[in-house]
């Protein structure tokens, strides 16, 4: 019968590239450079509630380890090292190689350390800690907006959303949509490239996980001021303008794609940053002083929206 242990040697035990001591010890140990500081964050996927359950086990993989790596990137470090701990109802091997295909396939990708974790048995459930440096005291936080700046983000909004609903059969998309809404909702790709760059030029910065509304709200609370947005310059699929479904746009969630402000005078230096780094970016609002946030259609008139975004418990 196969042990915990076999599945960590078979699966999950791979030599690392920039770690002291990786997977095989009761710890791991690793060098953080002189004058940085470690970042760290901790996200959990389980079954029926971030994922369905015929999720393919690869892009399960990627995934799992995509989004933390997108929480990294908004606080404008370098993502280096990662634990992974996995609940399995029981041993299945196919999917457990195809499960750590698609985590490896990421960690090399953006050049991430597996250095530990834990395996055993319940319901299916993924558990990542993830860690990176940044130089001390440049770390991008939710509350260094300031009034006048620039409200950008990357991407486009809503893909994701629209390819759970779509799986789901809420809603039905033309054939070229599905596909990109599908993958985008699997295989996010998160903007490490260029979060690691906006600390010299951003005010503050989140990451998309619960929507668009409710993750500039923490912005805004964080940094107390409001915001100003512009319907049309959001970046979306034409066919959530052409169904008026703003609801995925704005409340969806899933897109790990980065929010954050900057002063006006940094726009270029924003531009050849995103060139450089192939990333999509957009300005699709305004800080403000009043603690509000309105959002304004192409003739300036305001539009009703849901305040509300995605919420375990809701």
């Amino acid at each position: 019968m196969t042990s915990e242990f076999e599945i960590i040697d078979r699966y999950f035990k791979k030599k690392t590239k920039q770690t002291a001591l990786g997977v095989g010890d009761d710890a791991a140990l690793i060098n953080v450079q002189k004058n940085y500081q470690l970042v760290t964050s901790s996200d959990m996927l389980v079954e029926n509630t971030h994922f369905l359950k015929n999720t393919n086990p690869s892009q399960l993989g990627w995934k799992s380890l995509a989004v933390n790596l997108s929480d990294i990137a908004a606080m404008g470090a370098s993502p280096k090292w990662a634990t992974l701990s996995i609940s399995l109802p029981k041993i299945n091997h196919a999917w457990l190689k195809k499960f750590s295909a698609g985590f490896f396939k990421c960690a090399d990708k953006f050049g991430i350390d597996l250095i530990g974790g834990y395996t055993t048995k319940g319901p299916l459930s993924i558990s990542i800690t993830i860690m990176g440096e940044i130089k001390k005291n440049e770390a991008l936080l939710r509350s260094g907006a300031k009034i006048n700046d620039d409200i950008w983000v990357t991407g486009q909004l809503g893909l994701a959303s629209m390819g759970l609903a779509s799986l789901q059969g809420k809603l039905k998309l033309p054939p070229r949509i599905k596909i990109k809404c599908i993958r985008a909702l699997e295989t996010p790709i998160p903007k490490t490239s260029l979060g690691s760059h906006l600390s010299r030029y951003a005010n503050s910065c989140i990451d998309i996980s619960d929507g668009l509304i409710q993750d500039l709200r923490h912005i805004l609370k964080a940094s107390k001021v409001g915001a100003s947005l512009f319907l049309n310059d959001i970046p979306c699929e034409k066919f959530i303008h052409t169904t008026k479904q703003y609801q995925f746009l704005l409340n969806g969630g899933d897109d790990y794609e980065l929010l954050f402000t900057a002063a006006k005078k940094n726009r270029s230096y924003i531009k050849k940053i995103a060139k450089k780094t192939n990333t999509p970016v957009n300005i699709i609002g305004t800080i403000i002083k009043k603690k509000s946030l309105s959002i304004l259609s192409e003739q300036g008139k305001s539009v009703k929206f849901n305040p509300k975004g995605f919420d375990h418990f809701a």
